[in-house]
């Protein structure tokens, strides 16, 4: 082979090199924003006593305040999806990041219930972009190969912005003030959004692979009725929607307080327990997407999720004699083994068109959200519905084990159902196909 033509294969090469950089640092920034989302997500968790203090919370109160972020999030799921299919992230990524920091402003600035509920909403419906603008930008700048990968280095870094939540911010609202830490919080927020504008794009200057940049813009509608359509779409999210009750139910919001008032921990070592749970997810996410790429089946990895979750789950709810140590590790592998369910995002990428990638994902994490959401109200409902010992103090109500134990049973019958829908998902074999 002559020089030249070296040069003319070295050349293409140096630049798809330099492109996949260029989008690791674009998807990386996107998943930064990800990380702080989540942390806004579980933030209340942490900030039980303060928020039931201020507003004289109940239980079903706090539970509606914390999902208020989720339900403005679960329902811009698909819209979000649709826009990222046709605007593309930079702009909705911008927008999503200064919705998320005017929010924080004003559940700072709240001495209302409805105030602060309306703050949590603005939160949502900005943190409701990142999921879907993370997974367009895996899509549209590597190859389908890699996409499993990083979707679990994603939620790795994500659950990040959760454990560092969960774990730190009792000690600043304890240095600083509740109201002070939201504003904090919408700072951070001004700095993404500005810095997505200047860095983010949408699509690679030159297609690195042929199914990496759609070829051909997909209606709306269209785009959205095969999603629908698909019953393994069906399957692979109710599937992930009920694996991730243990997470944002328990993980984000009833977790610290559970282990607080049941079990006698601190705040702060409650906080810092529950987000061991998160950092079991830095650690399973990236796992999971290597070794599901790695043995060529996404099924099998998820039944093990599935089995081993509802394992550790029922030690969690309904043991006894809890030694820091032990709960440390159990919240750890609670995470660690629940991440699995990221996999059904893989298997949605894969039963649906490259073209419609950031609806099919939208629609997945919607239902992913709503389950979510409607769990962290519901262990609230129950909770106040139940309590028989339940004792007051100034930082508001508080349960025993019986009544969480009554309440958080629902967790494991979650895990049950999802189990019987995982045998309706019919495995991928790693192959993008369409939907049947």
């Amino acid at each position: 082979m002559s020089s030249i033509d070296v040069c003319a294969v070295e050349e293409p090469r140096k630049i798809q090199v330099s492109i996949f950089w260029r989008g690791v640092l674009i998807w990386g920034l996107a998943t930064l924003f990800y990380a702080y989302d989540y942390l806004l997500n579980v933030a209340p968790g942490g900030m039980k006593p303060q928020l039931s203090q201020a507003f004289n919370l109940s239980a079903g109160d706090l539970g509606i305040l914390s999902s208020c972020y989720l339900w403005t999030y679960g329902l811009m799921q698909i819209p979000a999806g649709l826009l990222m299919d046709t605007v593309g992230p930079r702009r909705l990524l911008t927008g999503a990041g200064l919705s998320c920091a005017i929010g924080a402003l004003l559940f700072g600035l709240a001495d209302t219930i409805v105030a602060a509920c309306v703050g949590r909403l603005l939160m949502g419906f900005g943190a409701s972009f990142a999921v879907v603008g993370c997974s367009k930008i895996a899509s549209v700048w590597f190859p389908p190969r890699r996409f499993a990968l990083f979707m679990g280095v994603m939620v790795a870094i994500g659950t990040l912005g959760a454990a560092f939540g969960l774990a730190a911010v009792n000690p600043i609202i304890q240095t600083y003030g509740w109201k002070q830490t939201l504003f904090g919080g919408a700072v951070v927020s001004f700095v993404l959004s500005a810095a997505m504008w200047m860095i983010l794009r949408d699509k690679p200057p030159v297609t690195i692979a042929a199914e990496s940049v759609a070829k051909k813009q997909v209606p709306i509608l269209t785009g959205l009725k095969e999603v629908v359509m698909c019953k393994q779409d069906w399957y692979a999210a109710i599937y992930a929607g009920l694996m991730y009750v243990p997470t944002l139910a328990f993980g984000a919001l009833w977790g610290t307080p559970y282990l607080v008032e049941a079990h006698g921990f601190s705040q702060s070592d409650a906080g810092f327990l529950s987000s061991l749970l998160f950092v079991g997810w830095v650690f399973g996410g990236p796992i999971y997407g290597w070794v599901s790429d790695y043995i060529g089946r996404r099924n099998i990895p998820m039944y093990f999720a599935n089995i081993a979750t509802f394992i550790v789950s029922l030690w969690l709810i309904y043991g006894y004699g809890y030694s820091f140590t032990s709960v440390a590790i159990a919240m750890f592998l609670l995470g660690f083994f629940s991440s699995g369910f990221l996999i059904a995002f893989v298997v949605t990428r894969e039963k649906n068109r490259p073209e419609i990638s950031g609806t099919a994902i939208g629609f997945i994490n919607m239902l992913n959200t709503f389950s979510g959401a409607f769990f962290q109200l519901a262990i609230g409902w129950i909770l106040d519905l139940v309590a028989t010992d339940a004792v007051y103090t100034e930082a508001g109500k508080a349960f025993s084990m019986l009544d969480y134990q009554k309440a958080l049973t629902c967790i494991p019958v979650c895990l049950i159902i999802a189990f019987f829908m995982l045998m309706r998902v019919k495995e991928t074999y790693c192959v993008v196909k369409h939907c049947d």
